[in-house]
């Protein structure tokens, strides 16, 4: 079946890191459900241009070793097998310094800001080897735009007084003039789910504080845009990623946000809010707090004609569903009009299961040799404190050895801290030969070994089950797309 741009419908979105092991049950559950869906990888971080991979120059670009080609082809190719319309997308095409540093953004390593007009102009090269690649393979259908490294945080820090100064100095009168007529002394409302009004209102601060925060990075959104359209000779869609600003995103921000890129032409089809979620832990807020915000936030973007998105999807384990209540929390108070993306529960879970065979198996003594390496790669970002090294890190490798210390039990168990946010790094690392040796062996391993297989592929459907039947998105394809 072909693939296709879906529009802004309700749907799932999976990460596909290893596509010949995740794809096929993914996949099998679409069809299960009669659900049309996404499949991605973020670029920059989870895949890379094919001459990149092989090269191995710097091998957390594009850390699964997937890449952009392998990716697109191999999604079309088994959409086209199973029978099931797919929507393939670009994730997380990205303004950044460097993975390192998105990386520990990610992983509770601390949130880094601001790039160099050099960054910018590399970084805006890169995209366009992406795209080039992505183009030889069908392009893309979708694509998720992220500029939060210009992002300028440190506003929130400064006194009203000197705020408005900048303001002065920073942006232009013309640009002033036109932001104060779009929004001072005016009144947004925004109908919630219970029927009462949400209100926003502009104060001259407000405005002033929101223009030199986002103004950047709403410019370079829509540079990116052009040079995705550039190069996407097909019609696709787009999601703008707020998810990973370190707060979680203010109503007037959201408004502004999408009003701002309306204001200069662009339609979007979803946008990703910071709600709260943090990637790998549940969320283990106040669930009405968490009701409220997502009623608000989604009737903002709404207005808009577009949907949330949400990024962080996965849990603490393969198991949790992002903690208990959660998923049915935003479903119902977005009444189901959700976009919802995971990725790397599905390697997760993928490790759990070898990690359950017995010990005197083939399939454990990859699982051990996976874990050994990526406990021996943080060691040695702890001791050269460069790359992935933070404070978070150091802690979370310092309380696995207090552990085992304690519990011998719990060693190379799963769950731990380290092993739940750095497991990526097992496909990255690679031999004196340049090959990505453990990510190799781990699809020879699934290929030969049936119990690995056939266990995985059923937990996989269950949890791909689960995503779709707690969020909602049973038979979207019939509901919103069928004619």
């Amino acid at each position: 079946m072909p693939r296709s741009y879906l529009g802004p419908i309700p749907h799932p979105a999976i990460g596909i890191r290893l596509p010949d092991i995740v794809i096929p049950p993914v996949l099998k559950a679409f069809k299960m459900r009669g659900v049309v869906g996404t499949l991605m990888l973020s670029y920059n971080r989870e895949t890379a241009p094919s001459k990149v991979i092989s090269e191995g120059k710097h091998i957390l670009l594009g850390h699964t070793g997937t890449s952009i080609k392998e990716y697109i082809s191999k999604a079309s190719h088994y959409a086209d097998e199973f029978g099931v319309l797919i929507e393939v997308e670009a994730d997380h095409i990205s303004l950044m310094s460097s993975p390192e540093r998105a990386i520990k953004r990610i992983t509770h390593g601390g949130f880094e800001y601001g790039l160099s007009d050099e960054e910018i102009k590399n970084s805006l090269i890169y995209i366009e080897d992406e795209l080039k690649e992505a183009r030889e393979v069908g392009g893309i259908d979708f694509v998720t735009i992220d500029t939060c490294e210009l992002v300028n945080l440190n506003v929130d820090k400064i006194d009203e007084k000197d705020l408005l100064v900048r303001y002065e100095n920073e942006v232009e009168e013309s640009i002033r003039r036109e932001l104060e007529r779009r929004y001072l002394n005016k009144m947004f409302r925004f109908f919630l789910s219970n029927g009462k009004v949400f209100e926003i209102k502009f104060k001259p601060e407000d405005i002033a504080r929101l223009s030199i925060k986002y103004l950047r990075s709403i410019e370079y959104v829509l540079k990116i845009y052009d040079i995705v359209r550039k190069y996407n000779e097909k019609e696709f869609g787009v999601e703008i990623a707020f998810d990973e600003l370190p707060h979680v995103t203010k109503p007037m921000e959201l408004f502004f946000y999408m009003n701002e890129l309306s204001n200069r032409g662009l339609t979007i089809d979803f946008i990703a809010p910071n709600v709260g979620f943090m990637k790998r832990e549940d969320y283990n807020g106040d669930l009405g707090e968490l009701a409220q915000r997502v009623d608000v936030l989604s009737a903002i973007t709404k207005s808009f004609g577009a949907l949330l998105s949400f990024h962080s999807g996965s849990g603490s384990h393969p198991y949790s569903d992002k903690g208990v209540g959660v998923w049915e929390t935003i479903r119902d108070a977005s009444n189901g009009m959700i976009k919802y993306k995971v990725s790397g529960v599905y390697i997760q879970l993928l490790l759990e299961v070898m990690s359950r065979f017995p010990k005197s198996s083939k399939v454990r003594a990859l699982y051990e040799e996976i874990f050994d390496k990526v406990f021996e790669l943080v060691k040695n970002y702890v001791k050269s404190k460069k790359e992935l090294y933070s404070q978070q890190l150091e802690s979370m490798v310092n309380d696995y050895e207090v552990l085992i210390s304690k519990s011998p039990e719990k060693m190379r168990d799963p769950r731990v801290d380290f092993f739940r946010h750095y497991f990526f790094l097992f496909q990255a690392v690679i031999d004196k030969e340049g090959k990505r040796y453990l990510r190799d062996k781990v699809l020879e391993v699934y290929n030969e070994v049936d119990d690995l297989r056939s266990i995985y592929e059923r937990e996989a459907i269950e949890l791909t089950l689960r995503i779709i039947d707690k969020l909602g998105f049973r038979e979207n394809y019939l509901r919103f797309l069928a004619r």
